[in-house]
């Protein structure tokens, strides 16, 4: 008699809610009101505002009852699943909504803290896949669950488990070690960054337009005074200004810096860093592909630098992908060594490429030379007529230096490449992240003999150049950075 057949349980993954305290988290931020914004301010403006701070009251009153609903609602009708093969979330009440996310497309887990968060003991859970929905905003996110469940989350998914590693007896703990550690006089670097500044720059200009908006001319009467009190007014308020930049950029290098620490647990990198937003970032090792060291112009003279990984598929790279925020240069390449084989010293381009450039600032400064002399001849203004020269110089001196940061490399298992001059970055890659080379060459350069290869890798910006590099180098740089199948590139 034939046995009857006996279907395997489906592996159904245990299906789970945030915490309720989220509800309060996004009636207080406001989060899904806000959508409604562009339908409350006509609706608004229609009514008026005849009643008065009564009229207010009742409004302030609709929309904390509004955004309480509204989080409510979006709580009870999300719910996450993370089972042995992928991530599901749920979502929506009228247009359900089901997300389905495989293991093998995780690139890193990154547990955010915000200060209202952790007031409430939660957290917030983002999982970087190797691309997004189409349509959506943002990666995979789980908002608003227990410290100890975010932890379980980030295990689970990045070890492809249902369970926390802590459930096999078995299996010993991952030995943790400490790659980095910042210091606080790394701060000192924050005025020679140019993104620590923009934001008390832009403060500096908000502040400016509401002197404009006053009536009269307030700036105007404050200067008004005798010539040697002008001067010194003039060098306060210089001062002063230089002062809020440079206090601006060290409190916003704090606060998002604060405490940092990359530590390498078993086959992942682990990075944690905030004030008052706390970020717990992971990411696998063997998804990283090489490693970019940045210096801009004033961090090259006080020996400081920026290191970030590149990893595939990860989103917002820039920040998520960070290995040294900001700190001393040999810091940074010694977290770079660690993690991509040094390729050797770079090789400098040929003479031709600083001269391509020296020609291209001297044609720009005697076509400004010889418009000046035009208008001084036929208008007076001379102005022109002097800026031509220093502009040439300036520009020579330029030129220099950006032939200066060229170079590349290959060694036996990785290959480098560095342009920029504001900003100058040096790509150590790993020969197996490249997927495919681009040789481009103008007119120009092919009179000159040079070349740009672009070698198109699947992490980072997805492609890396050097720049007019002696053409016939091409294909024994592209034969030794990624393999022999490259060695028929010709341009």
């Amino acid at each position: 008699m034939t046995p009857p057949l006996v279907t395997p349980p489906l592996l159904v993954p245990d299906v789970r809610r945030t915490s309720p305290r989220i509800v309060l988290v996004h009636t207080v931020t406001f989060k899904q009101a806000r959508q409604l914004v562009p339908i409350l301010i006509p609706v608004g403006a229609g009514f008026g505002f005849s009643g008065g701070w009564t009229t207010i009251v009742i409004l302030a009153v609709a929309i904390t009852v509004i955004s309480l609903a509204a989080a409510a609602l979006s709580w009870w009708r999300f719910s996450y699943a993370n089972g042995p093969s992928a991530v599901v979330l749920t979502r929506g009440l009228l247009s359900r909504s089901v997300r389905t996310v495989p293991n093998d497309r995780i690139r890193g887990v990154e547990v955010e803290a915000p200060l209202l968060h952790r007031l409430f003991g939660l957290v917030r859970v983002r999982v970087d896949a190797a691309a997004g929905a189409a349509g959506e905003d943002e990666e995979v996110v789980v908002d608003g669950v227990p410290r100890a469940e975010g932890d379980r989350l980030r295990i689970a998914v990045l070890t492809h488990r249902g369970a926390p590693a802590a459930a096999d007896d078995d299996e010993p703990e991952p030995v943790e070690e400490e790659l980095s550690r910042w210091d606080n006089r790394w701060l000192l670097y924050a005025p020679l960054v140019g993104s620590y500044l923009a934001i008390p720059a832009a403060a500096l200009g908000a502040l400016s337009r509401v002197f404009d908006d006053l009536p009269g001319d307030p700036l105007g009467d404050v200067f008004d005074v005798e010539l040697p009190a002008a001067w010194a007014l003039a060098l306060g308020v210089l001062g002063g200004t230089l002062l809020l930049l440079v206090a601006g950029s060290v409190i916003g290098a704090a606060i998002v810096n604060w405490g940092f620490r990359l530590t390498q647990r078993g086959t992942s990198l682990v990075a944690v860093r905030g004030l008052f937003t706390r970020r717990h970032t992971e990411l696998e090792i063997d998804r990283i592909r090489g490693v970019s060291v940045s210096e801009g112009l004033g961090m090259r003279l006080v020996g400081a630098g920026r290191a970030t990984a590149l990893v595939t598929g990860l989103a917002d790279a820039a920040r998520r992908g960070q290995l040294l925020p900001l700190g001393p240069r040999a810091e940074a390449w010694s977290l770079a060594h660690r993690l991509t084989e040094d390729p050797g010293p770079l090789v400098p381009h040929p003479a031709a490429a600083r001269r391509r450039r020296i020609v291209r600032a001297v044609v720009v400064g005697s076509v400004l030379t010889a418009g000046g002399l035009v208008l001084t001849v036929t208008t007076g203004f001379w102005e022109l007529l002097v800026a031509g020269p220093v502009i040439t110089v300036l520009g020579v001196l330029l030129a220099r230096s950006l032939y200066a940061a060229l170079g590349h490399a290959a060694g036996p298992r990785s290959f480098s490449v560095r342009r920029g001059w504001l900003v100058r970055e040096q790509i150590v890659l790993e020969r197996r992240a490249v997927i495919g080379w681009q040789v481009k060459q103008t007119v120009f350069q092919r009179r000159d003999g040079l070349a740009t290869v672009t070698a198109c890798v699947g992490a980072g910006s997805g492609g890396y150049a050097a720049v007019d590099m002696d053409a016939a180098e091409v294909p024994a740089f592209a034969s030794a950075a990624s393999g022999g199948w490259a060695g028929t590139l010709t341009p």
